[in-house]
């Protein structure tokens, strides 16, 4: 293997910020081959990778069969895992409590033993092989509203600092605020207004609230992630800064402007956001 090539394996690739990673790490990197598992077959920004297929490989794997995650460290020469696949719809989506910590949890630690056991030769003795073989793992920015997704992250971030420090695994960790920027899934308040702003038009506010919540663009989130993968201290975990720190009202008001700003050769004059009807 050349010395610059990394097989990455990306977890939950169809989801917002994993699909935005791959694209990320496949332009970047013209060496990297990307694996990206995901259980969830709909995928989120992938369908514009036809140009990468030698570099690219999809399989719908669940994290909760560690079978299959180890049968893929079988298939592949995987020299680092980007950790993004996670339970996090609502209990009313979700429909049963298990599913957070088999997902979250015992799924992340599927992932753990198929690593350890393919980079390590012993604890605290890498395989040379796979001596800068690395873990990266998202987490979540210390939230003040105790759900059952958040406290099932919090159990995963214990558990991969124990494997860091009992069996010496190279770990990363990077926590992240609530991430914005252009996205499909129209049950995403922010997602769904960006969108439509783009298409130059202009989306209901289905809420209102005077809460201010940390908000990171994608791209800048993709950058961070980046240079704490390649440059992050081992063991360590790194908060993500903020670009905004808005009420959704607010957030939402200012991407029309942002878009007529940075966005060449718009040619739209500039308007302000009425009751929610579309522009023609």
């Amino acid at each position: 293997m050349a010395v610059n090539t990394k097989t990455l394996l990306v977890t939950g690739g169809h989801g917002f910020i994993g699909s935005h990673i791959i694209h990320y790490y496949l332009n970047k990197y013209p060496d990297y081959q990307i694996v990206n598992i995901d259980y969830n077959t709909q995928a989120g920004c992938i369908e514009t990778l036809s140009k990468h297929t030698a570099r690219y490989a999809y399989h719908r794997v669940d994290i909760r069969n560690a079978h299959a995650i180890n049968h893929l460290f079988e298939l592949y020469d995987i020299t680092d895992i980007l950790h993004f696949a996670a339970e996090t719809r609502s209990m009313d989506c979700v429909g049963e409590i298990r599913l957070y910590e088999q997902t979250n949890v015992f799924g992340t630690m599927n992932l753990l033993y198929a690593a350890q056991s393919t980079w390590m030769l012993d604890a605290h003795q890498p395989n040379p092989n796979y001596a800068a073989s690395r873990f990266h793992h998202l987490s979540l920015a210390d939230t003040k509203q105790e759900t059952l997704y958040s406290e099932s992250k919090e159990k995963a971030d214990v558990m991969i600092q124990n494997f860091h420090e009992q069996y010496g695994l190279n770990i990363v960790t990077t926590a992240s605020p609530e991430v914005f920027g252009p996205m499909p899934q129209e049950d995403k308040l922010t997602g769904s207004y960006f969108q439509h702003s783009v298409e130059s038009k202009l989306a209901p506010l289905e809420e209102s609230t005077a809460e201010l919540r940390g908000r990171l663009f994608v791209r800048d989130l993709c950058e961070a992630i980046d240079t704490v993968f390649r440059l992050g201290e081992t063991g360590e975990r790194y908060e993500m800064g903020l670009n905004a720190h808005l009420g959704n009202n607010e957030f939402t008001w200012n991407i029309p402007s942002l878009l007529e700003d940075h966005f060449p050769g718009n040619t739209r004059g500039n308007r302000q956001p009425n009751s929610g009807c579309a522009l023609d």
